[in-house]
């Protein structure tokens, strides 16, 4: 019997049997503490917009939860949002969902896809789950934190000729991003060479510049964006995916029967009569992040503000003490290993008042 388990395990894609792509298991997963100030996920944690999706939710029908999904309402409202036309937008279960899209309309085993390195996570494992092959763009690590010259990038384009390159702009999680001139060189790169790009804008609008206004001029250009950042709703897992209306059409034939569930498109599409509350949300969590690596440079610690909804702090030599102190209080991402970012801590953005307790606990623990 086991023998014949192991025969239909062989039928999976040769790139899905590999030993080198694996995924954590949530059964095997620790439950965050509730007790503690939750950091680490990169979540929205601004009180005043959890009070709005509260009064939201509170507002669904009860129906929602036994009926499937309508949602050309949402798809209407999101295109006026965003500013373009309703056939350009095609909604998917989070960023994640439309990056995966991307992968499954465009990209074949043996193909090539460029990525920045480090990035996020799922570009690598999509790459190898469609059985591509990654050409990674190294970030290093510089005098004011990551750095990736745009002259890799079209060396890249220009001699590889990969199918894909993907892009988040800021990325994660070096928080770095490049500037309009820099995106619009590679962009014609790309078109020259005859190369997809898929801009992530999962930060949008913590960094407020954005190139989903250049679409209609660069028909290799998709970009993806998500409500789960500045929106504050990442549990309700929407997100979308927009490009000229060719390719949006063609990732539109991969969608799932529905692109979302029911509630989560409901919610966010009463999220889009609040626009100014959310921009009030990220100004606070701007500001807080402000404040957090203010009062570590104050400390001494070297930091890095990032262009999306996170900072990060290196401690040196004081990390261990500052570890044990914050152990009660919060959830973060300690020391990162190695690479561009080593022996920096990183801390999703919070309001003032929230990172008021961590700073007087690593005050504690210095003094």
């Amino acid at each position: 019997m086991s023998q014949e388990k192991h025969l239909f395990s062989k039928l999976a894609r040769a790139s899905v049997r590999s030993e080198k792509l694996t995924r954590p298991r949530w059964s095997e997963a620790a439950a965050r503490d509730e007790m503690l100030m939750w950091l680490d996920k990169n979540e929205n944690s601004d009180p005043e917009l959890h009070g709005l999706t509260e009064r939201l939710l509170k507002t669904l029908p009860m129906s929602l939860a036994y009926t499937y999904p309508e949602l050309g309402k949402l798809y209407h409202k999101l295109a006026r949002w965003v500013g373009v036309d309703v056939n350009q937008v095609v909604l998917t279960a989070g960023s994640d969902g439309a990056i995966r899209s991307v992968f499954e309309a465009f990209i074949d085993p043996g193909d090539l896809v460029a990525h920045t390195a480090p990035t996020f996570a799922m570009y690598p494992v999509y790459t190898q789950m469609y059985g591509a092959t990654a050409l990674p763009l190294s970030y290093q690590a510089g005098a004011k934190g990551p750095e990736l010259g745009v002259a890799s990038i079209l060396d890249c384009l220009r001699s590889k000729k990969p199918k894909l390159l993907c892009l988040p702009n800021p990325d994660s999680p070096t928080g770095t991003v490049f500037e309009p001139s820099e995106l619009r060189a590679i962009l014609d790169q790309a078109l020259s060479s005859g190369v997809l790009v898929l801009i992530d804008e999962a930060y949008h609008p913590f960094y407020p510049i954005s190139v989903v206004e250049w679409i209609d001029s660069y028909p290799n250009l998709m970009v993806a964006r998500t409500f789960a950042k500045a929106w504050g709703i990442a549990g309700a897992r929407v997100g979308y995916a927009v490009a000229g209306r060719d390719l949006a059409d063609l990732i539109h034939k991969v969608r799932p029967m529905y692109e979302v569930g029911t509630i989560g498109a409901a919610l966010a599409e009463r999220m889009l009569d609040f626009p100014e509350a959310m921009q009030a949300a990220v100004d606070r969590l701007n500001a807080g992040k402000t404040y957090f690596l203010t009062e570590m440079e104050r400390l001494g610690f070297s930091g890095l503000r990032s262009h999306g909804n996170f900072c990060h702090v290196a401690f040196g030599t004081a990390a261990e003490k500052v570890h044990q102190a914050l152990k009660p209080v919060v959830l973060y991402r300690r020391d990162t290993p190695d690479g561009c970012l080593r022996g920096y801590s990183r801390f999703s953005a919070a309001p003032e008042e929230q990172f008021e307790p961590i700073v007087a606990a690593i005050q504690r623990a210095v003094s």
